[in-house]
């Protein structure tokens, strides 16, 4: 898993999050130089992003709103009278008209600082704009994917004997092609080690992906689960690690989605229920938000 033996015998937490990001924090990652604005921007949820655009476009018009305060009562001759609180009501709101370069106001400065701070706001609204757009434009070109796992994985009945399972599907209406997938199991043996096992699958991988996919791991003599029960698995600090790669079809573009389980995130003696289902005419209909039900095998 690219952790190195030291860290994966001294680790006490989970090695993957739910979310499929590693349990790995970098120190100084805000050092100029390690911290990439534009990967944080990516992988910003959208609320955080249209928050940012909002927090920094308020910031940005207060400050020069602050400015042209300073610039003196005459640098604005219509507004000369008017109260401080007043007067900075106006200018903030010219400080709008200026950075988003529609020009309406009435107001016009009349000295040589206020004339500067104009010049300078312009050029930061035209290239702060252009910027978010861009960004904007990054975000929608470069959707991330929006594969589902289960909740749980499971160990159900298969073939006559049980398998390991964990079900995903796809979330989105695109249409991915060559899925493959492996899983990683973690325990810690009867010597207290930890010990990696790559788990062989009944199928790794699937030209296409319209349904969802049960994966399945046999568990037969040879499985390192065999004979194992969901308390063994517990005590064995055992976690499992999904990693799922996948082409996006009309991007063209190579997705890499994990999830992992812990011990206690894997239930003995249950199955996932159907899926499946069928609407008036006959057509296949599968309803992602129940990737995860399980019910009694």
């Amino acid at each position: 898993m690219g952790l190195g033996d030291k860290v994966a015998q001294e680790n006490q937490t989970r090695f993957v999050n739910k979310d499929g990001s590693f349990n790995v924090h970098r120190k100084g990652v805000l050092n100029r130089g390690s911290f990439s604005p534009y990967h944080a921007v990516l992988n910003a949820s959208w609320w955080r992003f249209n928050w940012g655009i909002l927090g920094y476009y308020l910031l940005a018009n207060i400050i020069f709103t602050f400015f042209y305060f300073i610039s003196g009562k005459n640098a604005f001759p219509d507004i000369a009278n008017f109260d401080a609180g007043h007067r900075l009501g106006q200018l903030f709101f010219y400080s709008v008209q200026v950075i988003t370069t529609l020009g309406t106001s009435p107001l016009h400065p009349a000295n040589t600082m206020a004339d500067a701070v104009l010049g300078i706001e312009a050029m930061v609204g035209l290239l702060g704009f252009a910027l978010a757009a861009s960004l904007l434009f990054a975000r929608f070109s470069n959707p991330p994917a929006k594969i589902l796992f289960s909740q749980k994985a499971i160990i159900a009945p298969y073939d006559n004997i049980t398998g390991l399972m964990v079900r995903i599907i796809n979330n989105r209406s695109n249409e991915l092609i060559d899925v493959s997938t492996a899983m990683t199991l973690t325990l810690v043996d009867s010597a207290g080690k930890r010990i990696f096992k790559q788990l062989p699958l009944e199928r790794d991988q699937v030209l296409t992906f319209p349904l969802s996919w049960t994966i399945v791991h046999p568990i037969d003599s040879v499985s390192p689960l065999f004979g194992k029960t969901e308390q063994d698995l517990r005590n064995s600090k055992a976690e499992l690690v999904v990693n799922v790669t996948a082409v996006d079809r009309d991007l063209s573009k190579t997705l890499y989605v994990r999830s992992s389980y812990s011990g206690n995130e894997i239930v003995a003696g249950v199955k996932f229920v159907n899926l499946i289902e069928r609407d008036s005419v006959g057509t296949v209909v599968v309803d992602p938000q129940r990737v995860g039900e399980i019910e009694k095998a």
